[in-house]
């Protein structure tokens, strides 16, 4: 019975410190820094949580058609983490294309008499329209200068997914083997807000 108490106060002492730490995180969001001033407003999408650094997320949202976006993260319980988190916004689109199919039919074959001789294998090809989905990344920071924001407009209604990765702090070895794991509190901010809309009005 000792043993087993032991044992069992020792996951308390493993699961106690992430658990804690998740809950004090919960909310972090709130204090990323927000674009009020810009007009937008933060979207219920929004999200904090708790994180180990180095580890990856995949968020999945709706944006709207006609609205302005603004997607940013921040670590407010860690500010050597802020301005080196990486993210790409992922669409999963259907993408047509052809499908070459290739049968073959038995045809008869006749001489110059008309007598039959027998059957010839006929290869014939064809082509069927098919449809599979493929993802498309339609932004990446690394590839803006580490930008840790993404303003846009949806010309539709889309489900993107926003994959973040969790920077170690310091440069530190993200392969931190049987050492205790560092966690991080991250916010993912989603803002929204009409977009702009030129040309003439009645």
């Amino acid at each position: 019975m000792k043993r087993l108490f032991t044992n069992l106060f020792l996951v308390a002492l493993v699961i106690a410190p992430s658990a804690l730490f998740s809950q004090n995180c919960r909310d972090i969001v709130k204090y990323c820094s927000h674009a009020k001033r810009d007009g937008f407003l933060r979207n219920g999408q929004s999200l904090s949580g708790a994180f180990v650094e180095g580890d990856t997320a995949e968020v999945t949202i709706i944006v709207y058609k006609d609205m302005e976006y603004r997607i940013s993260l921040c670590s407010p319980t860690k500010d050597e983490l802020d301005g080196k988190f990486e993210f790409q916004v992922v669409e999963n689109i259907t993408k047509p294309g052809w499908k070459e199919i290739v049968t073959f039919e038995m045809e008869e074959k006749y001489d110059e008499y008309g007598d039959f001789v027998g059957e010839e294998k006929i290869e014939k090809k064809s082509r069927r329209r098919v449809y599979k989905k493929v993802d498309v990344v339609r932004y990446d920071n690394k590839k803006d200068q580490d930008a840790q924001e993404f303003i846009f407009v949806s010309d539709k209604t889309r489900k993107l997914t926003i994959k973040v990765y969790i920077p170690v702090a310091d440069g530190g070895d993200e392969s931190q083997g049987l050492g205790a794991e560092t966690y991080a509190c991250v916010g993912l901010l989603i803002e929204h807000q009409p977009s702009f809309k030129t040309g003439f009005n009645r």
